[in-house]
């Protein structure tokens, strides 16, 4: 019983806390391309774990980053990823669920429940990727700098080119 409890709780909790805003229509969106000619305003709003195209998270081997993953077009493959730095993370023994969620509604973070890890993430993406491959390698990325949600200032991120905004 507690197990189903705690699987429950997990699933409230990314309902509660994985925030989803809007691309504001007619913000000033900088419009520019990649190889496959997508531009930044095609930035897909996250859907949230309720959506049937909720497909699951997991910690990146890149220390402090966790991804959610999404089946946009529910055809079974990974097409949509968002990854949010980790701000910090917990023992499940030293903290439990309920003190975890009010202290991500209070700082207003992201929670992820793993046992024995609690992680505790920004509310906003740091990237939107578009577009995976079965190796959930990216083929279009855009960058938020300001982790503020989708509003327009949004960049196509690619290694190869600097950001504006980056020092």
């Amino acid at each position: 019983m507690k197990v189903i409890k705690t699987i429950v709780l997990v699933f409230f909790v990314h309902a509660y806390f994985l925030i989803f805003v809007d691309n504001p229509e007619g913000s000033n969106v900088t419009k520019g391309y990649i190889q496959s000619d997508v531009q930044v305003g095609d930035i897909p709003r996250e859907p949230g774990w309720k959506a049937p195209a909720y497909r699951g998270w997991e910690v990146l081997s890149i220390p402090g980053l966790i991804s959610t993953y999404y089946d946009l077009n529910l055809d079974g493959k990974l097409d949509y990823m968002v990854t949010r730095k980790i701000s910090r993370k917990a023992s499940s023994e030293e903290i439990d669920i309920d003190r975890a969620i009010e202290l991500a509604q209070y700082d207003q973070q992201a929670v992820y429940f793993s046992n024995p890890v609690i992680y505790f993430a920004n509310k906003y993406p740091l990237f939107y990727c578009k577009g995976l491959d079965y190796r959930k390698n990216c083929r279009n990325i855009w960058v938020d700098i300001s982790e503020d949600g989708l509003n327009g200032n949004e960049e196509i991120y690619t290694s190869s080119s600097p950001l504006q905004n980056a020092h």
